[in-house]
């Protein structure tokens, strides 16, 4: 009941994000912030300091990728809150991802890709996956 809630929670605060995101592609920090805020501890108490690692790894990561103007600041404090709280979901967007730039670059387009819908599109197959087979 509890992973319910979490996942449900989760989809509530994302899906605003991923709207915002596919029309302005941009994320307001007030969306943002608290929940990257937030998933620090989270992290600790959700997996101990092996989810910690994780999400320190992400954000290290996003941080990079920020840098080089490949990610933008929403799309990394968004990750890095799912690594903490449902680093599954991590794994599926960044797999979307990964086969959303590799079709844009085989059909030679430049456009950027709205990551916040599809890390939101991943937490939803990462949570429907978990809950078709509970281990």
């Amino acid at each position: 009941m509890t992973n319910l809630i979490l996942h449900l929670c989760l989809l509530a605060w994302l899906l605003p994000c991923a709207l915002q995101d596919w029309r302005s592609r941009h994320v307001s920090n007030w969306l943002t912030l608290p929940a990257f805020v937030l998933a620090w501890p989270a992290a600790l108490w959700q997996g101990g300091e092996d989810r910690l690692l994780f999400t320190f790894a992400l954000f290290v990561g996003c941080w990079f990728a920020w840098q080089m103007k490949g990610m933008g600041a929403a799309d990394g404090k968004i990750a890095t809150a799912l690594a903490a709280l449902l680093p599954q979901a991590v794994l599926w967007g960044g797999g979307l991802l990964f086969l959303c730039f590799v079709g844009l670059r085989l059909r030679r387009q430049q456009q950027s890709v709205p990551a916040v819908v599809v890390l939101f599109l991943g937490a939803l197959l990462s949570i429907v996956g978990s809950s078709a087979n509970p281990i």
